[in-house]
């Protein structure tokens, strides 16, 4: 016998049961998702980032960033970049690993502030954020890097030894060599950045 589609399960012939009536907030989810539908272009467009602007996202000297910085260091007594950094840096990434990845449904950037209030965000918006600390916390090689999977990293360096922040998995691996890091993501980079630099990888 063959599976009924969506594996829906029925209701008896005679059965006086009637379906549950929606919620409001199952109501007010379908309307919202009817305007994200309706609006997704003039959303996308509006939310179109440039090379400047997409740079300008990560941001080391921001007070909500340094204040957590601040949070992470005061572990230290005192916080010293070479003996301390990649403790640090690891707190920072068990941190940012605490918020629930949720892809958007259309092309939108989510602020720090706001993904404190909501303890979510995708893949890039969790990179964006994580970068922002480690420069915030000394490093100068931190990079964002996006992939053509959807999927976005952040590659450090510290010690002779190569980091990459892997969000879908929640691990902070290590590598001998920044090669070898970059071999380990998914998919073809599309370009990387951090609040001084843009690599894109797609060029020539």
């Amino acid at each position: 016998m063959k599976k009924p589609a969506g594996g829906k399960s029925e209701q008896p012939a005679h059965s006086s049961v009637s379906p549950a009536s929606p919620t409001d907030d199952e109501v007010r989810l379908k309307l919202y998702k009817l305007i994200i539908e309706r609006y997704r272009d003039k959303i996308e467009e509006y939310e179109t980032k440039s090379v400047s602007e997409l740079k300008s996202l990560i941001q080391p000297h921001d007070q909500k960033i340094t204040s957590l910085r601040d949070s992470i260091t005061a572990e230290f007594h005192p916080y010293v970049y070479e003996e301390h950094f990649l403790e640090a840096a690891k707190s920072a990434f068990a941190h940012i690993s605490s918020f629930r990845t949720i892809p958007a449904p259309v092309s939108f950037w989510l602020s720090f502030p706001e993904m404190q209030e909501i303890m979510a965000g995708d893949e890039i918006d969790k990179s964006i954020v994580l970068c922002s600390l480690l420069r915030s916390l000394g490093s100068e090689s931190a990079k964002v890097f996006v992939t053509d999977t959807r999927n976005s990293y952040v590659l450090f360096q510290f010690s002779s030894k190569s980091y990459v922040a892997d969000h879908s998995q929640r691990e902070l691996l290590e590598f001998d060599s920044g090669q070898n890091a970059m071999q380990c993501l998914k998919g073809r980079i599309l370009y990387s950045i951090n609040d001084r630099e843009y690599e894109d990888f797609q060029e020539g």
